[in-house]
């Protein structure tokens, strides 16, 4: 397993997160962050390049546990990337106060998504994170687009910031709740 980092500037993780987690937080949010990789000491690093918060007319649906982006946006987003040769990297929110994991619907999602953004990006990796007001969870598609492992961080200016790790764990246990 490669050892994976989110490099974010202070001020603009502070903006995405007041964006997913407004005052008056009531329905889901997503946004999205374009990187570059870069590999260190066998590490594989996203490095922040900028970001694009989605518009409220860009969705399709939102709830208090669901949101789908209209049709376009997948392109969209992947021609914005492609445009500065960039990777993705998603980031929701879940807005009930317990600890972030990614839900069955989330991974159905990453099964539409994942391949689009690997074959149109050429293979570039993919990240995906969760946020409540209590904590995140992170994903990272590195090698292919069925594979995933745990981000390992995310590196906000000299702080590091680190996933619940929670989704694994349910999938490696198997909690009734979810059914693949």
């Amino acid at each position: 397993m490669v050892k994976t980092s989110l490099f974010i500037p202070k001020k603009i993780y502070h903006d995405i997160y007041n964006y997913l987690f407004p005052k008056k937080v009531r329905l889901e949010k997503v946004t999205f962050i374009f990187t570059k990789i870069s590999k260190t000491n066998g590490c594989l690093n996203f490095q922040f390049k900028s970001w694009y918060p989605v518009k409220l007319h860009e969705y399709e649906y939102r709830s208090r546990g669901y949101v789908e982006l209209k049709d376009g946006m997948r392109q969209k987003i992947i021609k914005m990337a492609f445009d500065i040769d960039a990777a993705i990297v998603e980031l929701h929110s879940h807005i009930y106060p317990e600890s972030a994991s990614f839900s069955p619907s989330d991974f159905q999602g990453f099964e539409e998504f994942v391949p689009h953004v690997w074959w149109r990006l050429k293979g570039k990796p993919y990240a995906a994170i969760v946020f409540s007001k209590l904590d995140f969870d992170a994903l990272v598609w590195i090698d292919n687009s069925k594979d995933y492992q745990q981000l390992a961080e995310i590196v906000v200016g000299k702080q590091h910031l680190y996933p619940n790790g929670l989704t694994l764990m349910i999938l490696e246990r198997k909690y009734e709740y979810w059914t693949f």
